[in-house]
């Protein structure tokens, strides 16, 4: 199944040696999140088929491997360290509309380190391509995410694990643009991240919905850009490879443009269609006319990406995470590398995007990271995603999460302190009420003081609630997780239970990164 070191493009580095076999993780379910219908929560407590995994990725895919995972992956969304020589921290805020003038930032907390020397770094990635690769379905492709540090030597690993021939593109994706002391860089600044594309097998054909590009323009926008007729604003396109017999067609249809002021002529006995004044015909593709009195025009999409926002102008999407991608990010690479119901995988989970936008989507999606920060993030996120769509009415799986062993979490160290109730407010159906009364982040020592004890809200990140608990794994129905920085928890809920009495599991995570999970047991009053 793996081929080291068959391809004619190699990269050399002190120590390079082929992948030393790596033993599956032991993974152990600690939590699920799947809506409760409107009635009582499932009691055979069906795990989601969507994945969160905490641990080091490369023993998990050994576990997905030989889990029944080989060639079922569409895409993978790699979003690997670049050797920055960064430690990364993310902001520790307050959450909600900032209080009678007082800083919502209590801070920052450290995240993962970015540091290497080059040789490990490309061992470390090494390591992971040629399990990627057997992850991939035939018809699939991996997207490499990297920057200007190490794309050059990115690309010469591909191309030897995947093959050159698979070899699809290089997207440059303007991530940012120069502002502040960055625009005084020497030699110009870094404007831009590299995308490598690899396809499985490109001859299998690689899955590929081509994206377009939709810009919305005014009347005057449109007139200083395009020629205009009697129907509407247009641009031309050389004919290429048009037969006779279709340029006729388009020639009765009007959509054939002759320059210089002159005439589309038809010459039957020589097959040719050309210009009475000279120049070339060109075929004309009209605007789209909107019913608010603008222009619509769609575009081809190339290499190069600089219509996709990065996250300096996409501040709403903000979660404090170092190095967070945009949804429109990712939104094009699976739109244009997947169908729904197809599974995308995301081994560098980070904060979640790629995870949250294949939910969207309809995709079902596998994630894994390291880091007890990016896990929180991104289980909180996908929390809002799913919450959002199960409201809406829309059909959605739910997620599970599990932990590999070893892998370490400080939520113990950083647990908040809670004050709550819960009682039954029904038997038939059986229905409880949780509410919050009060919060504490013993984290940030002391730093939101400020607050008076009726906004606790400020210090909470989500709030997740088992009704059935059985006192090993989380099974939350319900969970409340604003994403906006300026929304908060609302401390009160009300759910079905199947029965009672139960046990009810309430986790409450705080911004500082501390999870806490009351348990109580819920009698008949």
């Amino acid at each position: 199944m793996r081929d080291y070191g068959a391809a004619s493009v190699r990269v050399d580095w002190p120590g390079k040696h082929p992948p030393v076999p790596v033993s599956p993780l032991a993974l152990h379910l600690v939590e699920t999140f799947l809506p409760a219908p409107r009635r009582s929560p499932d009691p055979q407590h069906a795990i989601p088929e969507n994945a969160l995994y905490h641990g080091d990725n490369r023993g998990i895919l050994a576990h997905l491997l030989q889990n029944g995972l080989p060639g079922k992956v569409k895409v993978i969304y790699a979003d690997p360290p670049y050797n920055s020589g960064v430690r990364w921290t993310r902001r520790v805020r307050l959450r909600g509309p900032k209080p009678r003038g007082a800083s919502m930032l209590m801070g920052r907390q450290a995240q993962y380190d970015d540091i290497w020397d080059a040789a490990t770094y490309l061992q470390f990635i090494y390591d992971r391509l040629f399990q990627l690769r057997d992850l991939l379905a035939d018809d699939g492709s991996l997207w490499l995410h990297c920057d200007h540090r190490h794309a050059h030597h990115l690309r010469c690993l591909l191309d030897e694990v995947f093959g050159p021939e698979n070899y699809l593109n290089t997207i440059t994706w303007r991530s940012q643009t120069a502002r502040g002391a960055k625009v005084n860089a020497f030699y110009f600044p870094n404007s831009a991240h590299t995308l490598l594309v690899f396809a499985r097998n490109r001859a299998a054909p690689t899955c590929w919905h081509q994206p377009k590009k939709r810009f919305v323009l005014t009347e005057r926008e449109a007139a200083a850009a395009f020629m205009r007729d009697e129907r509407g604003f247009f641009r031309t396109s050389d004919p290429g490879t048009y037969s006779f017999a279709s340029l006729k067609q388009l020639k009765a249809q009007g959509r054939l443009y002759a320059p210089y002021g002159g005439e589309v002529i038809v010459d039957e006995a020589a097959q040719r269609v050309y210009a009475s004044n000279g120049g070339n015909i060109g075929v004309k593709y009209y605007l789209e006319t909107l019913d608010d009195g603008r222009y619509a025009v769609e575009r081809a999409v190339d290499n190069i990406w600089d219509d996709v926002p990065g996250l300096g102008t996409t501040p709403g999407e903000d979660l404090g995470y170092p190095t967070q991608k945009t949804e429109a990010l990712l939104a094009r690479i699976i739109e244009t590398a997947s169908d729904p119901g197809d599974l995308i995988l995301d081994p560098f989970a980070g904060s979640g995007t790629a995870l949250a936008v294949a939910q969207k989507l309809g995709r079902r999606w596998i994630g894994c990271d390291t880091a007890n920060g990016a896990i929180q993030t991104a289980k909180r996120r996908l929390q809002a995603v799913i919450g959002e769509q199960a409201a809406a009415g829309a059909a959605q799986d739910g997620f599970a999460v599990y932990y590999a062993a070893g892998a370490a979490t400080e939520a113990a160290r950083l647990a908040p302190q809670v004050e709550l109730s819960i009682t039954p407010i029904q038997v038939e159906p059986a229905r409880i009420r949780v509410a919050i009364h009060r919060v504490t982040a013993p984290a940030l020592d002391g730093k939101a003081r400020h607050l008076r004890p009726d906004e606790w809200p400020a210090v909470v990140e989500s709030i997740a609630i088992d009704p059935a608990f059985d006192g090993r794994v989380l099974r939350a129905v319900l969970a409340d997780a604003p994403q906006r920085r300026a929304a908060t928890v609302t401390g009160c809920y009300e759910l079905y239970v199947p029965a009672l009495p139960t046990t009810v599991a309430v986790r409450v995570a705080d911004v500082a990164g501390g999870e806490t999970t009351i348990v109580r047991r819920v009698q008949v009053e």
